[in-house]
């Protein structure tokens, strides 16, 4: 009896086992692209409007540059305050909030695994892991993706609360709405495109409303309450800002004035993103789609009503961001966790190493003569290897098709309907297999690329507005004129002529300076240092070096320039300088700096 139950328990510790360290090597995979070198790329003009309002608020420094408060998004201004307080500050320490958050988010599906199953909540956070949106993102001091960590944790928890009624549950989702409605505009995209959904569930699920309506507005009560608590708490900062509330309710005016006539250039199309970033999600997402609706999946179900309709935000607001992409890779990622699931248990019972097997290591033969051929092509042009690209997808077709007529033959007491559904089930199966590892190599690559190698690329289409890393250089120019005049880097003051960069201004924001909001030096003052827009005229008395502030890039979409900018981001065309600065120096300064060097 006694040895039973032990190997009847074994295999259950086993089982937990395996699922502790799956989620375990899940939340390394989603923390290390995320946590390290944080500080690539300098902040962009968005990222450093609000790292310098935290900076100011917690050294209490004079303002260079005056940031109004509907730009100023209460948690991360509050939580920056107190990291910024207690380390001092930086590029990297700025974006470490959401950072975290984007960690939190890959691992959120583990409050659904009820809903998705295991394997399909392991699917769902490895999409969200690897996905080059949330990783960019997750990277960039932007509330978007602590947004998104909230309304997954208020998803989750409203679901367990039904199957569990515990009041914890409650508390915890009112918290992630508090999180939503302080976390900026982009907050508000993910939170009404839940809402609408949940309308949509309601209707369709209406006979069933009037029974669990009295149990839930209790429930519901407390978590409105405890989502006011929370929004009080992280929008003044415990109290410390009270004024935070009025930038609170700025937030859903900045999310409408999207919907407004856009002012900047215009960015990607939401599909142009989804097609060159995030194949992966889309794919697996759309067959999840179809699973939901067979099936009338409760949960596949919310999760399409979702994604549709944060598509139709996107579509419909001229004034979009590309973090605005995660209205619908959010829900997307949900209904792809899905169909991983389904093709996990289908593996599990009728998955075969000599069938599935063999037909895996031949497609990622074939697979891998298609990326040669692409990459050839990419460089060269050549018709012939684009005939080869096609060519190679058409093969991998007609070896799907052969492998599920392979596996299809009639077994004892089968009869032939049943003999080609198996040969379609397997065919589908091991297709599925081969074309997710592809794109699973392919999301990871463009991720690691977008975030790691090329993070200031105007060529990656996420990135809008990033400030050149020539301005680092420049700080240190500052750095060592001052410290070769008077022995200590900061010891010189910087006047900034013109309007002030928001960027340029918390690269500087160690030294000493003032901003002159004209176009020319005041009569009679002669600074030492001036950082000036380059299309003005240096005053008598100084020398200068220019630097980039700012590139732009051009799309040339069509063949070979598609293909050599999916692999490489190289184009014909390379970025621009789109603005430029200039240090200008007072000639008796750079004497002294000289004369002291000697």
């Amino acid at each position: 009896m006694t040895n039973y139950q032990l190997r009847d328990a074994n295999p259950d510790s086993r089982s937990r086992n395996l699922e502790t360290a799956l989620w375990v090597a899940l939340a390394f995979v989603a923390a290390v692209p995320r946590l390290t070198d944080l500080a690539a790329a300098p902040l962009s003009g968005a990222e450093a409007v609000q790292a310098l309002a935290a900076y100011r608020a917690a050294h209490a420094t004079e303002a260079w540059f005056a940031v109004e408060a509907r730009s100023v998004v209460p948690l991360l201004f509050h939580l920056n305050t107190f990291l910024f307080a207690l380390f001092g500050g930086g590029d990297g320490l700025a974006r470490l909030v959401p950072a975290l958050a984007g960690v939190g988010l890959a691992l959120t599906p583990l409050l659904l695994r009820r809903y998705l199953g295991l394997w399909g909540a392991l699917g769902t956070g490895l999409l969200l892991a690897l996905s080059p949106t949330a990783l960019c993102f997750s990277r960039t001091l932007d509330g978007t993706v602590p947004a998104a960590l909230g309304v997954m944790v208020l998803v989750s928890c409203a679901a367990r609360f039904l199957d569990t009624w515990r009041s914890s549950l409650v508390t915890l989702g009112g918290l992630g709405l508090a999180v939503v409605l302080t976390a900026g505009p982009g907050g508000w995209g993910l939170l009404l495109g839940l809402l609408i959904a949940l309308a949509g569930g309601l209707w369709v699920w209406r006979d069933q409303v009037p029974w669990v309506w009295p149990m839930v507005r209790p429930a519901l009560g407390r978590g409105l309450a405890a989502a006011g608590l929370g929004m009080l708490a992280l929008g003044t900062g415990l109290g410390l800002n009270p004024g935070g509330l009025a930038a609170v309710g700025e937030q859903p005016m900045a999310w409408l004035a999207r919907f407004g006539p856009s002012t900047g250039q215009p960015g990607p199309s939401p599909f142009t993103l989804l097609l060159g970033y995030e194949p992966l999600v889309l794919l697996a997402g759309l067959v999840g789609l179809v699973l939901a609706v067979r099936r009338r999946h409760g949960m596949g179900l919310l999760w399409a009503f979702w994604a549709a309709v944060g598509g139709l935000q996107l579509a419909l607001m001229p004034g979009r961001q590309p973090a605005d992409l995660l209205w619908v890779l959010l829900p997307l990622a949900g209904l792809g966790g899905l169909a991983v699931e389904d093709l996990a248990r289908s593996l599990q019972a009728h998955g075969r190493w000599l069938n599935e097997g063999l037909h895996m290591l031949v497609s990622l033969i074939l697979w891998v003569h298609w990326g040669l051929a692409l990459a050839r092509y990419a460089h060269t042009g050549d018709p012939t290897d684009r005939f080869l690209v096609g060519l190679v997808v058409a093969l991998q077709v007609l070896l799907t098709a052969a492998f599920g007529f392979a596996v299809a033959a009639p077994e004892p007491g089968e009869g032939p309907a049943q003999a080609a559904g198996r040969g379609l089930m397997a065919a589908l199966r091991a297709g599925g297999l081969s074309l997710g590892l592809l794109l699973l190599a392919v999301t990871f690559s463009a991720g690691w690329g977008l975030s790691h190698r090329r993070p200031a690329d105007p060529r990656e289409l996420m990135v809008q507005g990033a400030t050149a890393v020539e301005v680092r250089t420049l700080v240190e120019v500052v750095g060592q004129v001052g410290l070769l005049s008077t022995g200590v880097e900061t010891g010189l003051s910087v006047t900034l002529l013109g309007e002030a960069d928001p960027a340029l201004a918390w690269a500087l924001r160690r030294f000493d300076g003032r901003v002159l909001e004209g176009e020319a030096l005041v009569p009679g003052e002669q600074p030492l240092l001036v950082i000036a827009p380059v299309r003005l005229p240096p005053p008598p008395g100084y020398f200068g070096e220019r630097f980039p502030l700012r590139r732009a890039w051009t799309p040339r979409w069509g063949g070979q320039e598609t293909a050599r900018w999916w692999l490489y981001r190289e184009t014909a065309t390379p970025p621009v300088v789109t603005e430029q600065i200039v240090l200008w120096v007072r000639e008796d300064l750079g004497t002294r700096a000289v004369t002291n060097d000697q």
